[in-house]
């Protein structure tokens, strides 16, 4: 059901992911050129409104100082309703390869304890039963849901099951938040994981202080003495430096006046 709300009675889930505020500008440009395309999704959370999807559409709502927003109001419960704000962070290309990995993990494990007859590989072979519906499958569901392929969607389920909670939080935005440091995290005990984090944060950091160029310490402010000093000093160079043309060239242009020189 579709319903128009107000913004003041819409709230957003706790454990929603942080507004990427480009992103929410660039949605508030589009939405005062053409209005909101897709409306968000809601559910009914005491006396207000709870968001499963479209937390960055709400924000730049927001933003335009709108009143009243166009909701689809579902009745989801608690599992459906986090698995619906998952799909959505899936499905935007900003999240990093620390996030995109958590989400993932979490997902899957959404959907096991929603469908458990797809665990512990009970599922695999499934393909070769007729009655077999592909949303059986987590990879195939999620492919689905969010377009992404069901090879990198186990990938990333994988590094986000395997590396934990802590350490992908400590590396998400960093430069050690790559997929290629995922995958030699989840080969480390987790014992080992925080260790190794550490000591790789503080060597880029070390790193990073070591390619600043030092500080340079003013001079003392010259008298006009020296100050004229020096002037005459770069002169010299430079006049020692030039050759017979250029001195007679610079010869001729000092003899001319300045109007006459500015005018050239």
């Amino acid at each position: 059901m579709i319903r128009e709300l107000p913004i003041a009675s819409i709230i957003r889930r706790q454990d929603a992911r942080s507004l990427n505020q480009a992103s929410v500008s660039a949605l508030a440009e589009s939405i005062a050129t053409v209005g909101m395309i897709s409306p968000i999704r809601v559910r009914e959370k005491g006396d207000r409104w709870e968001v499963s999807a479209g937390s960055h559409r709400l924000a730049a709502c927001e933003m335009l100082g709108l009143a009243d927003i166009e909701c689809i109001v579902i009745n989801d419960d608690d599992l459906h309703a986090e698995l619906s704000m998952i799909d959505e962070n899936l499905c935007r290309n900003e999240l990093s390869p620390a996030e995109r990995a958590s989400q993932t993990a979490r997902r899957k494990a959404i959907y096991i304890e929603l469908h458990p007859e797809t665990a512990n590989g009970s599922n695999q072979h499934s393909s070769l039963r007729k009655d077999c519906k592909p949303s059986e499958r987590f990879t195939a569901n999620t492919a689905s849901a969010t377009g992404q392929s069901e090879r990198i969607i186990q990938l990333n389920a994988e590094r986000g099951s395997k590396v934990i909670p802590e350490v992908i939080e400590l590396i998400t935005g960093t430069k050690l938040d790559t997929g290629i440091y995922l995958d030699k995290l989840k080969r480390l005990p987790p014992n080992e994981q925080m260790t190794a984090v550490r000591r790789d944060l503080a060597l880029i950091r070390q790193n990073e202080r070591a390619a600043k160029p030092a500080i340079k310490v003013a001079d003392a402010p010259l008298n006009d003495e020296s100050a004229q000093e020096r002037q005459v000093a770069a002169l010299m160079s430079a006049w020692n430096k030039a050759g017979a043309e250029a001195r007679q060239e610079f010869l001729e242009r000092i003899e001319q006046p300045i109007f006459d020189r500015g005018a050239a």
